[in-house]
């Protein structure tokens, strides 16, 4: 059935009364309900009507999409096809991959591991893997002071792909062969110093739990998380998703097909249907029970979601806090894309409220997919979202001018970049990605707030050059936080003469093909790639980058976070 189909199909359907429900049926014993309460209807028939139109407008080929209200599912339905040469309808039982929200389930995986004895959150992952090295500009033994706890958190220090396998070059190698592969890449901060995210962190998690477990990933997750909860479709392992004749295939736009298996297990390798995400959702809402059984142990769910290592990432998870009403609700996320393949995963136990849409084609429209819907619910509940600080609440400062000299700047982040400009006798800050152009408030020498497009306030804390890092601001929300680039302030670089056989224009492949343009050029005496500062030469021919990722030219093959550089 084709988009226009289909969409004409709901609108019959709309027009005659006929309720939105569970599609399939649900396993016996379960208290599935098969019809929406009546302040959902016009809500989730807004939503389901948005979510056909974007897939017809942005090409998007199959979704599907679970609800769970009360704690209990009220909406599980797929759209589309599964793609592929035997394209099939989706269904509640089509499984998609979901990318890095397979963090969340590694997170679970690592605990039920440590509700049994066999892991130590805080212990060194030295004592799991004694033959385990990284490199580290900032100590002598880093694994020494790394523990799972930093690993699930992403505050080990590690960047984000691996020399084998990784998101523009998968590998044929293997789980282990990645992993071991980890040990050539160095550390970007010191150990438990900075949030950044990475899917080395997590693979290495999964790995010490196969090594102390005796399982592989997939067979731990299947044993103790899967089949406890009954959920049939979802699997981890490669062998078994890759003969379900129900399985969503990923899309990239310029490629002919996309790689199925990836060496990505932990951080990226779990396809699940809908049917099963409304089951794992519930698992959550109920603090780790199911069907009023403790499966994870409530304290250890608490501690997932405790962030007690301060900032929005906990253990697998993101937190966004926010305020309906007079209510503060924490809403609870992981979202997951690559390799043709995207996931919403979203859930609230303070309203009994979870969201998750899964869809086989990267583009950014899917991901909006459920935002006005998750509002609309949340304000029925509590009350119309503000602003969680009102405007009186915070208390502004000049900043002295030795303030705003050391904070102006251009800064760099994951995935975007920021500007931080002197305005009179303040500061302004401006970020594009950010959707940001106003004021940075002092309120004190190093904390500062700005206002996002919702209206709420964002704090930023600003931590001086130390270490051989550069300048910090450590953002309250998400993954925001932005490393000092290079400012109008800087003294003249070191411009080295041998650095001219490094300059000039590369290529990243993906896959085969050409995906990413690389410029290394000079200014100011420092080399730059793409904009960021190469700020350390370790040695003759390794370099260090503002935000911390290793450039190597000392092989055959240059390398940019572990990224393979080809002239241009």
């Amino acid at each position: 059935m084709t988009h226009d189909q289909k969409r004409r199909q709901f609108l019959i359907q709309a027009a005659t009364g006929m309720a939105i429900g569970v599609v399939g049926a649900a396993e016996p014993g379960d208290a599935w309900s098969r019809s929406p309460a009546p302040s959902l209807g016009a809500l989730a028939l807004a939503e389901r009507a948005a979510i056909v139109d974007s897939m017809t407008a942005h090409g998007v080929e199959g979704t599907a999409v679970c609800l769970l209200e009360n704690g209990k599912p009220v909406w599980v339905e797929g759209f589309g096809s599964t793609g592929g040469s035997k394209a099939r309808t989706v269904d509640e039982t089509t499984i998609f991959s979901i990318q890095s929200t397979s963090k969340n389930f590694t997170a679970v995986g690592v605990l039920l591991a440590v509700q049994q004895g066999l892991l130590d959150l805080d212990a060194p992952i030295s004592r799991y893997l004694p033959w385990f090295r990284v490199n580290s500009r900032f100590e002598a033994k880093p694994q020494d002071r790394i523990t799972l706890r930093l690993l699930l958190s992403h505050r080990a220090g590690f960047t984000h792909e691996a020399p084998v396998g990784n998101n523009y070059v998968p590998g044929t190698e293997g789980f282990a062969e990645h992993v071991h592969s980890i040990a050539q890449t160095w550390l970007r901060h010191p150990v438990g110093n900075r949030y950044r995210y990475s899917n080395l962190g997590f693979d290495l998690a999964g790995f010490i739990l196969q090594e102390r477990t005796g399982m592989s990933y997939a067979q731990w997750l299947r044993e103790k998380l899967f089949d406890p909860l009954a959920m049939h479709e979802a699997t981890a392992d490669a062998t078994t998703y890759t003969a379900n004749p129900n399985r969503a295939v990923g899309h990239v736009e310029g490629y002919d097909a996309v790689p199925r298996i990836t060496p990505l297990v932990a951080s990226g390798g779990v396809y699940i249907s809908a049917r099963d995400m409304a089951t794992y959702a519930s698992f959550h809402l109920d603090q780790g029970r199911r069907a009023g059984t403790a499966l994870l142990d409530e304290r250890l769910w608490k501690e997932m979601h405790g962030f007690g290592l301060g900032g929005d990432y906990g253990l697998g998870v993101i937190r966004n806090e926010a305020r309906y009403g007079d209510t503060p609700v924490r809403i609870l996320s992981h979202k997951g894309g690559g390799f043709g393949f995207g996931c919403v995963f979203v859930y609230c136990p303070e309203a009994r409220l979870a969201w998750a849409a899964l869809f086989n084609r990267s583009a950014s429209a899917p991901y909006r997919f459920g935002e006005k819907l998750i509002d609309g619910l949340l304000a029925a509940r509590f009350g119309a979202r503000r602003p969680r600080l009102a405007v009186d609440a915070i208390a502004p400062i000049q900043p002295a001018p030795t303030v705003r000299k050391a904070v102006r700047g251009d800064y760099v982040g994951r995935n975007l970049v920021a500007v931080i400009g002197e305005d009179g006798d303040g500061l302004r800050f401006r970020s594009e990605a950010l959707e940001v152009d106003g004021a940075l408030i002092a309120v004190d020498q190093d904390t500062f707030f700005t206002r996002d497009k919702t209206g709420e306030w964002v704090e930023w804390r600003f931590s001086a050059p130390s270490d051989g890092m550069p300048a910090h601001l450590e953002c309250s929300e998400g993954e925001a936080g932005l490393d000092y680039n290079d400012g109008p302030d800087d003294p003249k670089g070191p411009d080295a003469a041998h650095w001219s056989g490094y300059e000039g224009k590369y290529v990243v492949d993906q896959w085969g093909k050409p995906s990413m343009d690389v410029l290394l050029d000079r200014r100011n005496g420092y080399l730059f790639i793409n904009g960021v500062k190469l700020v350390d030469e370790h040695e003759r021919g390794l370099f260090f980058t503002s935000d911390g990722e290793a450039v190597d030219f000392r092989g055959p093959r240059p390398t940019w976070r572990n990224l393979i550089l080809r002239r241009a």
